[in-house]
């Protein structure tokens, strides 16, 4: 480290006095490696607060893991329910002029009732299908205390002014994930009922699911739509630092509107159409409503002076 200036003075006695003041910038090699140790430790133990947060979650998870199981495993009796009671097969018999006796049996003529039960192939899938259930749910359930950690761990480097946004795109981002969710929990069972629709076409056929993959499906399908929503947070802090602008954003809708079916045709679990456009159009949606939030948030910057 260079010298200290030095900076003369003359007191009100007359006497000349010469102050060596060190920069306010200029930090000794040992405080900055301080101050770096210091955050590592912070994060680690943030880090280690998170997974304790998860593990909590989990085990009360597993404890209530029999209505859990319940809701996840719901879409697919519904499914099943819904395609063994072929309400358009009847309607088309009705129309015609038979009577709905008639009409069940030639609705079960023409496509059976479909046998299904969940079937577990080997012994340890039971143990990794309540291990990853609980796991994911835990997860979900400690998602408010691990937005707090990762507010409390940025939030000294933030100003008065950058805090202000968080408290809203917090609850914004948690409020968008579980929208996204709960819309991939309704229509799983229209992509499911879709697929099941397949399996009537072979002849005296019986449905052994295994509940891995089913599982694995589920949770795929809600994690995504719950990422994919999360399109609107990403966008305004895009515009807060300062990247993104609501001018470009409009002008380049059409290409957006393409980039968003794209990545959805790859993304959607299910890969059928019905959940593609239940995905898409909602994103869609989110985008336009983002332009509006991104001008906004370039008026704040306007005033902070930041702009």
């Amino acid at each position: 480290m260079g010298p200290a200036p030095i900076h003369h003075c003359t007191c009100p006695e007359g006497f000349h006095v010469a102050v060596a003041i060190r920069p306010t910038d200029a930090v000794p090699e040992d405080d900055k490696r301080m101050e770096l140790t210091e955050h590592l430790g912070e994060l680690r133990s943030r880090i280690v607060r998170c997974i304790l947060y998860i593990v909590a979650g989990g085990t009360a998870c597993y404890y209530l893991f029999t209505p859990i199981y319940n809701i996840l495993s719901a879409p697919m009796a519904k499914a099943l329910a819904m395609h063994n009671r072929a309400p358009l097969i009847l309607d088309k018999y009705l129309k015609v002029g038979f009577t709905a006796p008639q009409a069940e049996i030639l609705a079960k003529l023409e496509r059976p009732a479909t046998e299904w039960r969940f079937v577990i192939h080997h012994f340890p899938d039971a143990f990794f299908i309540v291990f990853k259930i609980c796991i994911v749910a835990g997860f979900i359930a400690s998602l408010p205390l691990i937005m707090m950690e990762l507010y409390g761990f940025i939030s000294p480097a933030l100003t008065r002014e950058e805090k202000r946004p968080l408290r809203y795109v917090v609850p914004f981002s948690i409020l968008l994930f579980f929208a996204g969710v709960s819309l991939a929990y309704w229509v799983s069972t229209f992509a499911i009922n879709w697929f099941v629709g397949y399996v009537a076409l072979f002849n005296n056929s019986i449905l052994l699911q295994d509940p891995q993959p089913y599982v694995m499906f589920m949770l795929k399908m809600m994690g995504v739509f719950g990422l994919v929503f999360q399109l609107p947070v990403a966008l305004m802090f895009l515009a807060w630092v300062g990247i993104l602008k609501s001018a470009a954003m409009k002008k380049t809708w059409r290409h957006a509107i393409v980039g968003i079916s794209i990545v959805g045709v790859i993304v959607t679990p299910s890969n059928d159409l019905f959940t593609m456009l239940v995905m898409i159009v909602p994103v869609m949606l989110l985008y336009v409503g983002s332009i509006w939030l991104v001008a906004l948030i370039e008026k704040k910057r306007a005033k902070a002076g930041k702009i």
